[in-house]
């Protein structure tokens, strides 16, 4: 149970006593208190990582998990045992090589009981984004440090997939690594998700999760690009960001919208488009120490937003779009993405520094959209030519848990001009937290 955080070895009994105080934070929902907070990535996704202290920025890695596990998830989410629902295939689309991904996820699927997921099995794809064989390491030091932060983020979304959906087949489509050059401009690295995208519907994805976020024009709407994340029963789960969108600084209302106030036409890129679905987070504690009933409130860092350039998106009802004077009103569903008492994921891919990362504490955005994603196609049987949100906005009120109560202050949000229903949780659907999160197995 020895914690490997770059520090001097610990005695057993003292590595033992750290990680029962660490699992007690996060029990509490207090673990950021005493640590900090990192995202993985340069640009673009939102895996976050708990580090050793405020401020720095070293991960928090201990030889046993801290987190959430597999375990909790099901429990608070009202998930069966792991052979009861659809059977279907999860596309998570990920940036750069990692060569420990399946044993890693072997790791975490025997930790919590999950079935083996292996790829000699069939159930485990790794591609590159044009369905060829995985991207091949990089050998520059700079290919190598980008390669490694972002495999936190793709063991990130295997971990989470796994957990929602055990029987589910896991395809991760890989574009080229962009933190290494820095070359690709976000309309670029966009096209090149949608490549990814449009692999995996080719290969046979019944959904697909990309945590990543790019801040676009509205023109970009419009762009082949942004089509080609469009496909009739394959839906594009996107994480909407670890702050409020980009939106407007304008009300978000009709009035405002009319009053021609809007001063940013920009989106978040692809979580706002109307044919995507746009994953928020929420905050997730246990109440009691075995870990059998969780709160949830909407994550602090997280409220919602109006792309007032757009439409509505599909099958989204009036009365939420008019939350937005009639445009894309997001978030459309949520789930866990607090780190403070966040998922546990495994990560040990390190070419860079030779220091195995072993058990995180994470969280973000990234976390929340391959969760639902794969919950989703367990759910839905993946049978409807639905486009984006559609399935889930008429789905019954019993497929979620509404959760109204926010984590934090919408003072920000609402400086921006837009209204409550906009900045903070409360009954039925709401900016920050969408529809709500999963509850049970839903039939959509």
């Amino acid at each position: 149970m020895a914690l490997t955080t770059g520090v001097a070895q610990a005695t057993p009994a003292q590595a033992s006593s750290d990680v029962a105080s660490l699992q007690l934070q996060v029990h509490e929902g207090t673990l950021l208190s005493s640590h900090g907070v990192r995202t993985m990535c340069a640009s673009g996704c939102h895996a976050d990582v708990v580090t050793t202290s405020p401020g720095s920025d070293t991960v928090l890695s201990t030889d046993t998990p801290v987190g959430l596990g597999a375990t909790d998830l099901a429990k608070a989410y009202s998930l069966p045992r792991a052979s009861v629902g659809h059977k279907g295939t999860i596309a998570l689309i990920s940036t750069g090589a990692n060569t420990h991904l399946e044993s890693d996820l072997a790791t975490y699927r025997k930790q919590y009981g999950l079935p083996a997921c292996t790829t000699a099995s069939g159930c485990l794809t790794v591609t590159d984004f044009h369905g060829g064989p995985p991207v091949v390491p990089g050998t520059t030091t700079e290919f190598k440090a980008a390669e490694e932060e972002a495999a936190v983020e793709t063991s990130l979304d295997v971990d989470m997939a796994s957990a929602a959906c055990p029987d589910c087949h896991i395809m991760v489509v890989q574009t080229p690594d962009i933190d290494a050059t820095g070359e690709l401009l976000p309309a670029e690295k966009a096209a090149d998700y949608a490549v990814a995208y449009q692999t995996a519907v080719r290969l046979g994805a019944n959904a697909v999760s990309l945590s990543d976020v790019e801040f676009l024009d509205a023109s970009t709407a419009d762009a082949d690009y942004s089509k080609a994340v469009r496909h009739p029963g394959v839906p594009l789960f996107a994480s909407s960001g670890d702050i409020s969108s980009p939106g407007t600084t304008a009300a978000g209302s009709d009035a405002a919208a009319k009053a021609g106030t809007v001063v940013d036409t920009s989106y978040t890129w692809p979580a706002e488009l109307p044919w995507a679905v746009a994953v928020g987070g929420t905050s997730l504690k246990p109440v009691d120490a075995s870990r059998t009933q969780f709160t949830e409130t909407a994550w602090h860092d997280l409220t919602g937003g109006c792309a007032l350039t757009l439409p509505p998106a599909a099958g989204q009802p009036a009365s939420v779009a008019a939350n937005c004077g009639g445009h894309r009103a997001a978030t459309d569903l949520s789930a866990v993405a607090d780190p403070a008492s966040g998922p546990a994921v495994y990560d040990t891919y390190a070419p860079s520094t030779g220091k195995p990362n072993n058990w995180l504490v994470s969280g973000g955005t990234s976390a929340s959209s391959p969760f639902v994603a794969a919950w989703y196609v367990r759910s839905s049987g993946h049978s409807t030519g639905t486009v984006g949100p559609g399935a889930l906005y008429r789905a019954p009120a019993s497929v979620f848990h509404d959760v109204t109560t926010d984590g934090g202050s919408p003072a920000i949000c609402q400086r921006l001009g837009w209204g409550e229903k906009i900045c903070q949780s409360g009954p039925g659907w709401d900016g920050p937290t969408g529809l709500g999160s999963p509850h049970g197995l839903g039939r959509f």
